[in-house]
């Protein structure tokens, strides 16, 4: 049978799901019993060792360790590591070395220059390629979509479309050469064997004593599959731009999404793997906006939540919502559901809180769930609450996003967004 894929959004929140088909008839996965150790990152190979130039000005003055385990500093130019620096702090650039040296890092070939930088009084040397001009700007939280299972009929040919439940993980994995059977890449869903299996954890740093915990965004409720008894497989993306109806040619391995087969559960959401669930139950709620009475009104003005001129406004009517010590505002245009100029406050400390928002070629801005009126499409898209055990809440769901993955922010300003590992590969 013809498998037709498909892109649908998550209901409750803003990101493209990845499609993902098949037949489970006659199907079996096999599982090693191996666990993986962990690989150091930074593993030297193709040392050029040629000569320190003299000391050279840089047009950046400072610089951000990028490496997220951190990065080692060194007493020379690939030399004797005599410390490490903290992902995200900056140190002061010095000058650039003519030492140049391809390294893998997660199992991805780079190359990069060794160059001094200052640590207190020291001159120290550290390799280029972990360096930015910019701190990073996203958590190293690694959080999925959980897709759920999903059957259908297709009209005219009355015949079954499958999606299977699936986790897909391919934005980390970094896939290997001929990784995929050449015999397989006319499948749309490919199962792994044992071998694949195993190099597919070496590479992700997950063993089988792992878990794979999924927030369900519908019930709240926290999920729990074995990475040992959970199987592994490709299908194709919806992204792959091999016509199927004609199809004269394979698949080539990006044409696959490569993740954890769920079966035929019925949840989906939020997604993370390791060995301890990291998420609050039943942490999140919906956030529904009520619009705001002229008392409601003066009483935030007075409480300096809201200015005299964001609400002197005539051509939109301000909402509201709250939650714990935290209010959100919105202004919405008669007759619409879409929102305008979002303002979240801590109603104790008078703080706000940041929200990406922007609006382009690429993003735009959901509708929201309005108390007591029928929404466009009677789904809610933004949340807030805690997500994440130890850490403060958050709010998400106000940006679709079209060419790249929705965010997670936390309502606390040491904490940095998550970005939504989606895979959208456009």
């Amino acid at each position: 049978m013809k498998i037709y894929l498909q892109l649908i959004f998550l209901s409750t929140i803003l990101a493209i799901f990845n499609s993902c088909k098949e037949n489970t008839r006659n199907q079996k996965i096999e599982n090693t019993q191996n666990q993986v150790e962990k690989k150091d990152t930074l593993k030297e190979i193709n040392i050029y060792s040629k000569p320190t130039t003299e000391p050279k000005k840089s047009h950046e003055k400072f610089k951000f360790i990028t490496a997220e385990s951190g990065l080692n500093y060194r007493d020379k130019p690939n030399g004797k590591v005599i410390g490490k620096f903290d992902w995200r702090d900056k140190v002061e650039y010095l000058f650039k070395t003519e030492q140049t040296q391809s390294i893998n890092d997660n199992y991805r070939k780079v190359e990069g220059t060794w160059v001094a930088v200052k640590r207190e009084k020291d001159t120290v040397f550290v390799f280029d390629y972990f360096l930015s001009n910019k701190e990073p700007f996203f958590s190293k939280i690694k959080l999925y979509y959980a897709d759920p299972y999903y059957s259908s009929i297709l009209n005219p040919s009355n015949k079954k479309d499958i999606r299977q439940a699936f986790v897909n993980v391919s934005e980390s994995f970094n896939m290997p050469e001929n990784f995929i059977n050449k015999k397989d890449l006319r499948k749309d869903t490919i199962h792994f064997n044992e071998k694949q299996r195993k190099e597919f954890l070496k590479r992700m740093n997950y063993s089988n004593k792992d878990t794979l915990f999924i927030y369900d965004i519908t019930s709240g409720l926290i999920k729990k599959h074995s990475i040992k008894n959970t199987p592994l497989m490709a299908c194709v993306s919806i992204y792959s731009q091999v016509n199927e109806e004609y199809k004269t040619e394979d698949y080539s391995d990006f044409d696959y999404q490569v993740g954890f087969n769920l079966g035929k559960v019925d949840y989906g959401g939020f997604a993370i793997i390791g060995k301890e669930n990291p998420f609050v139950e039943k942490g999140l709620q919906p956030i529904v906006f009520e619009e705001m009475s002229q008392e409601m009104i003066n009483n935030n003005i007075k409480a300096e939540l809201l200015s005299k001129t964001w609400i002197n406004d005539t051509t939109y009517k301000p909402y509201v919502s709250n939650y714990e010590d935290i209010r959100s505002f919105v202004k919405i245009k008669k007759g619409l559901n879409t929102w305008h100029d979002l303002i979240i406050k801590n109603t104790q400390t008078k703080g706000s809180y940041y929200i990406y928002q922007s609006e382009g070629e690429s993003s735009s801005k959901t509708f929201i769930k309005l108390k007591e009126k029928k929404s466009i499409d009677n789904e809610n898209y933004q949340y807030i609450g805690r997500l994440f055990k130890n850490k403060p809440p958050v709010a998400f769901g106000f940006i679709w996003e079209s060419f790249g993955c929705p965010q997670i922010h936390f309502l606390g300003k040491k904490e940095l967004p998550v970005r939504i590992l989606c895979d959208n590969r456009h």
